[in-house]
């Protein structure tokens, strides 16, 4: 399942969200500056059309809460009446027991998060195994600062009874976040814009190399069909807007050193290449032809 993460700070933050081609949405209410009352109909609206994540993260694992920890219990506590199908609360948090009482149907991410680095295996081991007692998700995310340590999460993928959501942060950390829905992670984690963590992969761009690896969503029917088409469609204009950024630094190139931006053996041979697509790929060469002109 993919989630998009939303700082939520205002109403329109959840509306803006409600209109991506994502199933499901986590609502980062740790942002929220506009009064709870004034954003609950959209909250409301959110847990009723979408699968939701509700997220009040604290400070000490790279929240944006300001509050304590009492408030933030009542505010969680509050956020329980959407009838989420997730809450996601810190393992380590001394109020993650007490909401585990109170969730009701929704299930409890049982998360733990290092931004500082990435603990030997058997730490990390120990950190799901307390994730796991205490929730029905398990989420270690940590910060990759070479491969190696992403890795290390990754391993954690089935390493417990309980469903496991684990992956690095940071440029190094990047792969795991593909790694791991191809392993099995039950979550996976994609901008919507602003990201809410170092190394969070727009949606668009998730789409472009999920479907490079040949995963689609799983299931038949029309709605798993239109899901695989908000993928695929999401990575074509991913890679158009790439292409695009390529071209206008090309035309700058070009124009610093005095060559035409058209070049027509070049393009012969891309609209050659495209092949059954040569109609569309002209469209998309012109595109591009502008983007260099005004580079």
């Amino acid at each position: 399942m993919i989630c998009g993460a939303v700082p939520v700070r205002r109403p329109r933050d959840v509306e803006r969200a409600l209109e991506a081609p994502l199933t499901c949405l986590e609502l980062r209410l740790d942002y929220l500056e506009a009064p709870l009352s004034e954003a609950w109909p959209v909250l409301e609206e959110a847990a009723a059309r979408r699968t939701v994540i509700v997220t009040v993260r604290r400070r000490e694992e790279g929240g944006h809460w300001r509050g304590g920890e009492e408030e933030r219990e009542a505010l969680y506590r509050k956020l329980l009446d959407l009838n989420p199908h997730y809450v996601d609360v810190e393992a380590e948090s001394p109020i993650a027991p007490r909401i585990a009482e109170v969730k009701g149907r929704a299930k409890l991410i049982a998360s733990r998060h290092d931004f500082g680095g990435t603990p030997p295996l058997e730490v990390l081991i120990s950190w799901a195994e307390k994730a796991a007692a205490l929730g029905d998700v398990v989420k270690v995310v940590t910060y990759a600062r070479e491969p190696a340590d992403g890795l290390r999460v990754l391993s954690l993928i089935g390493a417990v009874e309980k469903p496991v959501v684990a992956f690095a942060m940071g440029p190094a950390g990047a792969y795991t976040r593909i790694a791991a829905a191809a392993l099995g992670s039950p979550i996976m984690y994609v901008s919507l814009g602003e990201a809410t963590a170092p190394g969070q992969v727009a949606a668009d761009a998730y789409f472009a190399a999920l479907t490079a690896l040949g995963v689609a969503p799983a299931g038949e029917g029309l709605p798993s069909l239109r899901e695989a088409l908000d993928w695929i469609d999401g990575g074509i204009m991913y890679l158009l807007r790439k292409r695009l950024e390529v071209c206008r630094d090309m035309g700058k190139l070009k124009k610093a050193a005095g060559l035409p931006v058209y070049d027509d053996v070049r393009e012969a041979q891309v609209l050659k290449r495209a092949g059954d697509f040569k109609q569309i790929f002209e469209l998309v060469v012109q595109m591009c032809k502008a983007v260099q002109l005004v580079a």
